[in-house]
């Protein structure tokens, strides 16, 4: 199978890159000059991606779009460039398949951030949208193309709804924040919240075995699938166990505020991956111990 991975150097991209390239011919393309691994690479730039390009030098079976701006901060400060980079670049690639690459079947990569605070756990697919931050509604935005050209134009498109991946090579979110602040040399370390939120992990190498799943199983009909362990974890939790792998003498404190577009809790309804016989293979303390021994290679 000819697989393109747009965003392939980021954190899911170059995971998904690593995990189909031992089956499959895998190109990317991305924003650095040159890629972390062998395999067929195009650059692009931000502001103005050239997509034809690349869907002219080859016909592909699928595209898996792992690009755009992936920070719910970022988009609060900066709503006008993560519009542009989550859905009107999303626009271009879907305009791109329908006009010369017809048959290359299209997977999107959304958010859980769509869901906002859910009313009820465990969340299925078809609760209630409501965004907290500029970067869920973009999310949803995209999805509502993808259904566009599907119903519309009849694209195949299918649509995964990650919450919180983690795993060795994520430099933001949760647990970068966690491993900066150990660097600092203060044993008392203040988070948001009150830690009693919670978040459903899955670790980078299942997300990238429900991928692999969907592309065999699924019709490619707009379908959207949560994608996540399905099993609810605390902050305080989460913040306790990497600082076990990273330093046992830092003591956690929380400032009892809640972060601008942040959830209060998450857990997934996975009933619609699980069918395609998904099941995480990796739990979130082996996750852990994985993710510290990769930071603390770092240091």
């Amino acid at each position: 199978m000819k697989i393109l991975i747009l965003g392939s150097e980021g954190f899911i991209g170059s995971h998904l890159v690593e995990y189909f390239r031992r089956q499959h011919e895998v190109s990317g393309a991305g924003l650095v000059p040159e890629p972390s691994q062998p395999y067929r690479y195009f650059q692009v730039t931000a502001a103005n991606p050239d997509w034809l390009s690349i869907f002219q030098s080859q016909t592909f079976d699928v595209c898996i779009n792992a690009a755009g701006s992936a920070s719910v901060p970022y988009s609060m400060q900066h709503p006008g460039i993560d519009f542009e980079y989550n859905v009107l670049h999303t626009k271009q690639v879907l305009e791109t398949i329908r006009l010369h690459s017809p048959r290359c079947r299209y997977l999107h990569i959304s958010s859980a951030a769509v869901y906002g605070s859910p009313r009820s756990l465990p969340v299925k697919e078809d609760h209630h949208i409501q965004p907290l931050s500029p970067y869920g509604w973009h999310k949803y935005m995209a999805e509502n193309l993808c259904r566009e050209y599907t119903y519309i134009y009849n694209v195949s498109t299918a649509m995964v709804r990650p919450f919180s991946v983690f795993g060795p090579g994520l430099r933001k979110q949760l647990f970068w924040d966690l491993y900066q602040k150990s660097k600092s040399g203060d044993k008392k370390i203040e988070l948001w919240g009150t830690g009693n939120e919670s978040r459903d992990f899955i670790y980078i190498s299942d997300l990238c075995l429900s991928f692999d799943l969907i592309m065999q199983h699924s019709s490619f009909k707009a379908g959207i699938y949560n994608i996540a362990s399905g099993e609810e974890t605390t902050v305080k939790e989460a913040a306790g166990l990497l600082f076990a792998e990273l330093d046992k003498s830092i003591e956690i404190t929380f400032n009892n505020h809640v972060r601008e577009g942040d959830p209060l809790n998450w857990k997934a309804d996975i009933s619609g991956i699980t069918r395609y016989g998904f099941a995480p293979k990796i739990s979130f303390a082996q996750g852990i111990k994985n993710l510290g021994q990769w930071l603390r290679s770092l240091s």
